[in-house]
């Protein structure tokens, strides 16, 4: 039987996140080459909905500190200064806007941050109302809702943390307990429609739910969904190449080449083969010149597929490393120790999810990283959206672990009695 969820315990645990969300508040921030281009576009957001950046205002931005930055005000640019913009996901424009309606008495990145904590908070109250007991509901909270690595990126100003709606989306699949979704399938599908405007990598989770439930239930309703995201897909799809991030991904763990887990290496070596500096400022750098960009990915590619002919069993042991990884606290950029570590909890977790038969709850999660977790590897902030199907998965272990322990207690105490 389902417990009620009180609503003190609501009051506190909304009242807990919002202070642990200003004790344990990320002081820092992506690049200013690629957040600038998402602030500037919200606020030169025409009725068009096309992406353009006030260019002649970047270098300002860029040279502040980024507790200025925060308290940046961007305007609407000369139409003369206006650039068009493409290289990134377009969806988190939109996000920045509607942060800025919501919120418009403060700064734009203030105001982003105020809204991902708001939707954290609400989102977390949701998934503890359809828990069942009162337990499930506090281990929940301490596990994903108070976790300072889930509000590391919570507040952080950048599409990351965003990651996390598809695997709400299965929450709530999960939460209705086998009723098909019929009609309410199309809710789900223009969700995933908004995130993959926002995130593409997060497609193969959600094309995962969408041929899942096309399965397992068989209407009508549910291969429309499947077909329309196919469409929608081949339709809004961002051209970028993913060779840069595989070979920079080479550089998490020990290789023959030297590479490194960073940009620079890739920039680097399209120095050393083609003599040119890849430059990113927005949008007057070369990255952003087409030609340019596809002989760097070209360049990449070539050097990629020669090493991998060269040392295949350094790419098979990454992509082993990374998916153990990817089930626990992801790759840890500052410690191969550590992340080694992640790799060996995160296959203690697929054992016990096995033993558990979590087998779907598996492939979920595995398809949470899939687009990218054979060839990089699973940082916190690309694996994001795993952080809460891996605390789903830790309450109903734990929960049942507890029960468990107190039948036996309960039991013990009795045969002690008698």
């Amino acid at each position: 039987m389902t417990q009620p969820f009180k609503p003190w315990l609501m009051a506190f645990a909304a009242a807990t996140m919002l202070i642990a969300a200003t004790v344990f508040w990320n002081q820092g921030s992506q690049s200013s080459a690629w957040i600038y281009p998402y602030f500037s576009g919200a606020a030169n957001l025409g009725l068009d909905f096309s992406w353009k950046i006030d260019a002649a205002a970047y270098i300002s931005f860029a040279q502040l500190p980024y507790a200025d930055q925060v308290e940046y005000a961007f305007v609407r640019g000369q139409p003369s200064d206006l650039k068009q913009y493409t290289i990134l996901d377009p969806g988190y424009v939109f996000i920045v806007w509607i942060a800025q309606a919501l919120l418009f008495w403060l700064p734009s990145i203030k105001a982003v941050l105020w809204f991902q904590v708001a939707f954290h908070v609400a989102s977390v109250l949701w998934v503890m109302r359809v828990l069942v007991s009162s337990r499930q509901r506090w281990i929940f909270l301490i596990a994903y809702g108070l976790n300072p690595l889930v509000l590391h990126f919570v507040t952080f100003a950048f599409y990351y943390y965003w990651q996390v709606v598809p695997a709400l989306l299965w929450l709530a699949y999960e939460a209705r307990g086998g009723i098909r979704l019929n009609r309410k399938i199309y809710y789900m599908l223009a969700a995933m429609m908004v995130v993959f405007l926002i995130r593409q990598s997060t497609l193969v989770l959600c094309l995962f739910m969408l041929v899942y439930w096309a399965w397992k239930e068989r209407t009508v309703h549910a291969w429309i969904a499947l077909l329309t995201m196919l469409l929608f897909v081949l339709l809004v799809k961002n051209p970028a190449q993913p060779w840069h991030t595989a070979y920079i991904g080479l550089g998490a763990y020990p290789n023959a080449a030297g590479i490194e887990l960073s940009d620079e290496s890739g920039y680097s070596r399209y120095k050393d083969l083609s003599g040119t500096q890849i430059e990113t400022t927005p949008s007057n750098g070369n990255y952003y010149d087409t030609t340019t960009r596809s002989a760097y990915y070209d360049t990449l590619r070539k050097e990629l597929l020669s090493y991998a002919l060269q040392q295949p069993g350094e790419l098979i042991r990454n992509a082993v490393i990374n998916i153990g990884q990817s089930f626990s606290l992801g790759y840890i950029t500052k410690s191969l120790t550590l992340s080694y570590l992640s790799a060996g909890i995160g296959a203690l977790v697929m054992l016990v999810m096995a033993c558990c038969g979590m087998y779907l709850r598996m492939a979920v999660l595995f398809a949470g990283v899939a687009g990218f977790v054979l060839y990089f590897p699973p940082i916190p902030a690309y694996m994001f959206g795993n952080y809460l199907l891996l605390a789903w998965v830790l309450v109903h272990v734990v929960d049942s672990w507890l029960e468990k322990v107190g039948m036996s207690l309960a039991n013990w105490m009795r045969a002690e009695k008698e």
